[in-house]
């Protein structure tokens, strides 16, 4: 039996609403922020990083 991550694909519009709604409830609206903010810097690395590799496999 072949795992995916979590088995994401199974879960419908309405399973994730309720899964939101309910860290929504868990953690608040202040660490909502403060999650995404990390998400992007994150993002903004991996982006930065992949275009400095890009950069590198091009000059060789």
């Amino acid at each position: 039996m072949v795992f995916s991550f979590f088995m994401l694909e199974n879960i419908s519009g309405w399973e994730l609403f309720i899964i939101l709604f309910v860290v929504y409830i868990f953690f608040g609206v202040r660490f909502i922020p403060k999650l995404i903010r990390s998400f992007r810097g994150s993002m903004s690395d991996f982006q930065n990083a992949w275009h400095e590799i890009r950069k590198e496999l091009h000059r060789h």
